[in-house]
């Protein structure tokens, strides 16, 4: 019989980064990670990361939205500044929370008519491969070209 070793535990990090991932998947929302590991949602207007495995935080430097992202229900003010503000909100404000900020969607391209833009188009070539072209650069060297 052989021992086995003990599996490791996730970070904190990895396990913020799959809840985070998973809550947001039928939302499409772009995840990025912050540089010290934990998951963020990007928008135009601010940011959503991850708060404490219950909660998720909206951050924004933007005053006009405060009142705004404040007026959503469920959104509670954590930290508030003069040109910057952070509240926490439960995952079932995500969508209303990203709209207001504007977060990123991933891209997709499942559409079949989406995909035909990846497709080559048709040249102005000819269908047998030639470049149409009807003067020989393969001359005897009699023939002197142009400058020469």
């Amino acid at each position: 019989m052989t021992k086995q070793a003990p599996r490791r535990q996730p970070s904190l990090e990895q396990r913020a980064v799959e809840q985070l991932r998973a809550l947001v998947a039928p939302h499409r929302l772009r995840v990025r990670l912050d540089v010290e590991g934990f998951p963020v949602i990007p928008g135009r207007y601010g940011q959503i990361e991850w708060f404490d495995g219950v909660d998720l935080a909206v951050y924004t430097d933007r005053p006009r939205l405060f009142a705004r992202i404040w007026a959503i229900p469920g959104v509670r003010r954590h930290q508030t500044g003069d040109a910057e503000m952070r509240a926490v909100f439960s995952p079932e404000r995500l969508a209303s929370v990203a709209a207001v900020i504007r977060a990123r969607r991933r891209r997709t391209q499942a559409a079949p008519r989406s995909l035909g833009n990846l497709r080559p188009r048709a040249t102005s070539a000819p269908a047998d491969g030639t470049s149409g072209r009807t003067q020989d650069y393969d001359s005897p060297a009699g023939d002197a070209g142009p400058g020469e």
